[in-house]
């Protein structure tokens, strides 16, 4: 009986393939209801977590969480369905535990010799199955500790698995590498970066080796002679090219795909620290353990909020992964059709959209509802500004922001993401106090992400987005140029760009809703959530075909999407007008329209957003700040770069625009 039950689900993942499973699939599954499912997976996962974390700091070994073991032995198929990641979680402890589990150590009566056998059956009959049928980086960027519980149990284990090898290719004589000493040295490393999370002398012995697979023709050989040491190597440079240069990524991710779906239990249980490795991957998107990456680039499945049914809500979402195509394709003709609708028919249609929705996305719809409603029908279109308000710190900026646009004439109105509940209550107060139309966002968390989920919507109701940072300060109203710009060029998407690279800059841009734009803006979107590694700016430039790369540009991307819709991109003159404050800018400031801080301390920024804009503030009762700016001395904004630079300007924008002085200069 057990053994035709495990089968039976083999068989069903087989034929279900990566092919069945629908855009923004829920890999974190914490979007399940528990009441219409077989398990409470966000309390399955909760228990997993602090079980690993504790035994990560030297606690015993991560047990299995309480009433999980029927989830195996007679709802297997059911729990695949449902949360297929978490069910690999609970496979992975649970056939670890019963593998080192003797009968005399145990205190259930219930559990036997044959029983113990039954579960390591099963439990890996489950995780080979599941393993198989997702990407190695898929299952690492997930929120369920996979690897984390493997490295656990594989570094701590002090006997070997039956039929399964302790000692893998220490036989192979005049490889491609000394395998044997290659092992002895893996695992010296992974033991001392698990224990201690120190450097052993030995890292230099293993980067030296990796090195020598830097050619296709030695790896090839080394795949042939040692799948499992090849895969251990692979994994380390994925975890090194993975937060680096991701282009680089592929081939490494694609031997790691081999080995794993051949057998996951197998290839880290035999005496190889690959469990180890896959962790230290795992951690490129956490950072909780042996990553050290900027917060903005930490990223969760469970970070969407939004099911694919509302980031498109015109249409009915894909039934499985081989409609994405038609479902792209229906989206954006809606799009289109409702973009040309009398406001009071839009305005319907998202009343409906939202009934019997989650708050966030019927907090989204209404937000948009607001700023689009009282228009003319007759009207080129709907427009919406939109920022990124990101907590309590930035909270305080809104409102000087928001009062310097209306001084500048800027017109369209404006959706603040709020993120967290103080962010979101500064623009609830704001939208009392200022004659620009504001409306607010609250996702439940709290990532960077947002900016694109909201984007997403916006595009596929018809709306044309215009979207820039909190800490981009804008001189004159941005929209007239960059409209033109549009117009006169015929560009459907317009970004800023920086001085001296060749990509662009994603802090401030244009979206036009078109056919073409609402397509693309899909796949560039699922292809940033499959892929939780990835940086953002970079997807941008290389998906959009950025007109600023250079034959020997060195800017990539890991698996990007094929057959991606060409879409007419144009970027912000960026010697002037457009000026991201990293790199130093050339010519006059009156010609100025937007100053972006970019890559520089908080501190300082804050800093420095809090003189110009004390500078537009003192001269808005008797003159524009356009005005006033077209009388500054040329000679006061020569071509100057770095950290001088940027004091330069800030302090000379006070003083000159302002009528401030500054001792002693």
């Amino acid at each position: 009986m057990v053994e035709w039950r495990c089968y039976l689900l083999v068989a069903i993942w087989l034929l279900k393939g990566d092919a069945s499973r629908p855009p923004f699939f829920d890999y974190d599954c914490a979007c399940v209801k528990q009441r219409l499912t077989v398990a409470d997976w966000n309390g399955i996962h909760r228990e997993v977590e602090a079980a690993v974390q504790s035994a990560q700091k030297g606690g015993p070994w991560p047990r299995p969480p309480r009433l999980s073991g029927r989830l195996l032995l007679q709802q297997a198929e059911e729990a695949a369905q449902e949360c297929p990641l978490g069910l690999l979680n609970l496979a992975i402890v649970h056939f670890y535990t019963a593998a080192f589990e003797s009968t005399e150590e145990s205190t259930d009566p219930l559990v036997s010799e044959r029983h113990r056998k039954e579960v390591m059956q099963i439990s890996a009959h489950v995780a080979d199955s599941l393993a198989s049928e997702f990407p190695v980086h898929v299952i690492c960027s997930s929120r369920w500790p996979v690897f984390e519980a493997i490295e656990i149990f594989t570094l701590k284990m002090d006997k070997d698995i039956a039929g399964v090898p302790g000692n893998a290719c220490d036989d192979i004589v005049g490889g491609a590498v000394d395998w044997k000493k290659l092992r002895w040295i893996a695992g010296h490393w992974s033991r001392m970066q698990f224990t201690e999370g120190s450097r052993s002398p030995e890292v230099v012995k293993l980067l030296l080796l990796i090195d020598n697979f830097v050619d296709e023709a030695s790896t090839k050989q080394a795949e042939l002679e040692c799948p499992i040491g090849t895969a251990f190597l692979a994994a380390v440079q994925a975890a090194s090219a993975v937060v680096q240069f991701t282009h680089n990524f592929d081939k490494h991710s694609n031997v790691l795909d081999k080995v794993i779906h051949e057998g996951l239990l197998s290839a880290v249980s035999c005496g190889w620290p690959l469990g180890h490795a896959l962790a230290v991957l795992s951690d490129s998107n956490k950072a909780r353990r042996y990553a050290d990456r900027n917060y903005k680039y930490l990223r969760n499945y469970a970070d969407l909020d939004l099911h694919v049914q509302e980031l498109s809500p015109l249409v009915a979402p894909p039934t499985s992964g081989s409609d994405t195509v038609a479902w792209h394709k229906r989206a954006a003709k809606k799009a289109a059709a409702i973009a040309r609708v009398p406001w009071h028919s839009f305005a319907r249609v998202l009343l409906s959209k939202a009934a019997g929705r989650g708050r966030v996305f019927r907090q989204a719809l209404n937000a948009i509802q607001e700023l689009t409603g009282g228009r003319r029908e007759k009207s080129r279109g709907r427009q919406v500004a939109l920022t990124l308000l990101y907590g309590h710190s930035w909270s305080s900026l809104l409102q000087r922001l928001v009062s310097h646009l209306c001084r500048l004439g800027f017109a369209w109105p404006l959706l603040v993401v709020s993120i967290g509940q103080e962010a979101y209550e500064a623009c609830r107060h704001l939208r009392k106090s200022v004659n620009l139309k504001v409306s607010c966002w609250r996702p439940n968390t709290e990532s960077q992400v947002h900016r694109f989920t909201i984007v997403h919507i916006l595009l596929h109701l018809g709306v044309d987005v215009f979207y820039f940072d909190m800490d981009a300060f804008f001189l004159q109203n941005p929209l007239p140029a960059v409209l033109s710009q549009a117009r006169m060029k015929n560009h459907e998407t317009i970004f800023a760009s920086h001085g001296d690279g060749d990509c662009i800059n994603i802090g401030v841009f244009y979206i036009k809703s078109t056919i073409r734009t609402t397509m693309w803006f899909s796949q560039f979107l699922e292809w940033y959530y499959e892929h939780q590694y990835e940086i953002d700016q970079r997807g941008l430039d290389v998906l959009l075909g950025s007109p600023l790369r250079i034959p020997d540009g060195v800017l990539g991307v890991s698996f990007p999407p094929k057959n991606l819709p060409k879409v007419r991109v144009g970027v912000m003159e960026d010697e002037n007008k457009v000026v991201i404050g990293f790199i130093g800018w050339y010519g006059h400031i009156s010609k100025m329209d937007v100053f972006h801080w970019c890559n520089s301390h908080l501190d300082e920024k804050w800093e420095e957003l809090d003189a110009v804009y004390k500078a537009a503030e003192a001269v808005q009762d008797w003159m524009p700040l356009s005005l006033a700016l077209s009388v500054v001395s040329t000679l006061d904004f020569q071509v100057v770069g770095g950290q001088h630079r940027k004091a330069t300007f800030a302090w000379q924008f006070r003083v000159e625009a302002g009528g401030t002085s500054s001792p002693g200069v």
